[in-house]
């Protein structure tokens, strides 16, 4: 949502309010019996209000803080993408080099689902993995047939996925049912979103943004409150709106009081 459809929903809000504002300075005429027919209506105003109008800004809040650590420093993000081996890999890095914002693109290694194993082929593999090739050194084996591994510098996917598949193959009978390259892209943070679209139109699956400014976002999420409760808060502004409506006479009267006794010191 942008600035001016924020400003327009919170003008409505308002106006919803001054509506219940209205009603409320009817009640010398309605009659002090419908006082609670007020206090109701306001009630179920705010929550109208809330639903249709604070809540989708509610819910902006934490991109709109994103947007405020955009503009305030010169922040990196890092993007980590998920592609398939069948994609030009060397052909997306050159293309993601020449897009604006971004700093640097690198392997960050292979993900590999294979059939299950049990708990002792487990740790064979791990302690072989090591060994099959030097380059595997950070890695992750789980029996439900996912092996993950990282890589130390820009070591080849594509070598890495054949000469993994064909062990696990050859030494164990497990089958490789497909496979996936890690890719990791430094970028300037006012172009993540710019470089997430290019990747999602080429099928590429985002698997997470990391920096300041998806950091400032997620603990803005975090502290939070839930939108129902959002809204069930618009709903007692409404009350209080009415309220303050239905015994403005008093109040004025009594702040009109209490300014006299200041003068009159």
């Amino acid at each position: 949502m942008d600035i001016i459809g924020a400003i327009i929903y919170i003008f409505l809000f308002i106006l919803l309010m001054v509506f219940v504002f209205s009603m409320g300075l009817l009640t010398p005429i309605i009659g002090k019996k419908d006082i609670i027919s007020v206090l109701a209506i306001g009630f179920i105003v705010g929550l109208v209000g809330g639903t249709f109008f604070i809540s989708p800004i509610y819910q902006e809040m934490p991109y709109v803080v994103g947007s405020v650590y955009e503009t305030i420093g010169d922040n990196n993000e890092t993007i980590t993408a998920e592609l398939s081996p069948s994609i030009d890999e060397n052909s997306l890095i050159t293309e993601l080099k020449q897009k604006e914002g971004v700093i640097s693109v690198s392997n960050k290694g292979i993900v590999l689902k294979t059939d299950p194993f049990p708990e002792d082929r487990k740790k064979i593999i791990e302690e072989k993995i090591p060994i099959v090739d030097e380059n595997f050194k950070n890695f992750s084996v789980q029996t439900g047939g996912l092996i993950s591994i990282n890589f130390t510098g820009n070591y080849d996917p594509s070598t890495a996925i054949d000469t993994l598949s064909e062990w696990l193959m050859y030494s164990s009978g497990i089958n490789v049912k497909y496979s996936s390259v890690i890719i990791q892209i430094n970028a300037k943070s006012n172009s993540v979103n710019e470089i997430t679209d290019y990747l999602e139109s080429k099928n590429i699956v985002v698997n997470s943004i990391d920096g300041p400014v998806q950091n400032a976002i997620n603990s803005t999420k975090e502290s939070m409150i839930d939108t129902n409760y959002m809204i069930l808060i618009s709903g007692i502004i409404g009350v209080i709106v009415a309220i303050i409506s239905i015994f403005f006479d008093n109040i004025t009267e009594g702040i009109r009081r209490i300014i006299i006794k200041i003068r009159n010191r």
